[in-house]
């Protein structure tokens, strides 16, 4: 009767050891949401202090808005965005898909929003913010608010200077581009140009440039 206990012993200790093994390690989420009205995550209504996992993907209806925090950079969504986010060696990445995004990053982070298969961030790992807007498959709109941004595109990259605004025109590989004097789009890629618009301070815009910088700096 002893043998028999101590054989069931030994084996309830191996399957234990081999769930413990076996069993996945836990999944650490990248951020966490701030505020959200008329927002969702992955489709499901959202939550303020909802946590947020790399592959996750953020929404907001007419008149939504989200706003989530990773690290110390963040991320707000306008009315009609959508974005897929995903956790980097430094920051985040913004799969942006329709709508706009307003990001910042603090020294040492960085944030990139990949749109129409451009890829736009901090030209350097200093405090940066930026508002990208989805337009169409063929145009984005492109603004600094502090720190230089870089445009990248295939093998061709750009610079929005600090508190410089812009519309990104997209020429489709073996199309030529719509601007004069700029470079016709080869087989192989795409190509873009950029054309300087001046900037509408709008008073939502201003406040949310406001608790942006309030946060980034606490």
């Amino acid at each position: 009767m002893l043998m028999k206990s101590g054989i069931f012993a030994v084996i309830a200790v191996a399957v234990l050891a081999v769930s413990a093994v076996a069993a996945p390690p836990p999944v650490a989420s990248m951020g966490v949401v701030v505020q959200s009205n008329n927002a969702s995550l992955n489709s499901s209504p959202v939550a303020d202090r909802a946590t947020i996992f790399s592959g996750d993907t953020l929404a907001t209806e007419t008149a939504g808005a989200l706003r989530a925090r990773f690290g110390s950079s963040q991320i707000y969504l306008f009315p009609n965005s959508n974005v897929a986010v995903n956790q980097t060696a430094n920051g985040f990445s913004a799969d942006l898909t329709a709508g706009s995004v307003l990001l910042s990053s603090a020294a040492g982070e960085s944030f990139q929003v990949l749109a129409n298969g451009a890829i736009v961030q901090p030209k350097s790992n200093q405090p940066s913010m930026a508002q990208v807007s989805w337009v169409s498959p063929t145009e984005l709109m492109l603004t600094s608010r502090r720190g230089d941004l870089q445009v990248t595109m295939g093998d061709e990259t750009q610079t929005v200077n600090e508190g410089s605004s812009y519309r990104m025109m997209i020429a489709p590989a073996g199309q030529p581009a719509a601007s004069p004097g700029q470079p016709s789009g080869g087989s192989g890629a795409s190509k873009f140009y950029l054309v300087a618009i001046v900037i509408v301070a709008a008073g939502t815009g201003v406040a949310l440039w406001r608790a942006f910088e309030s946060s980034s700096s606490n």
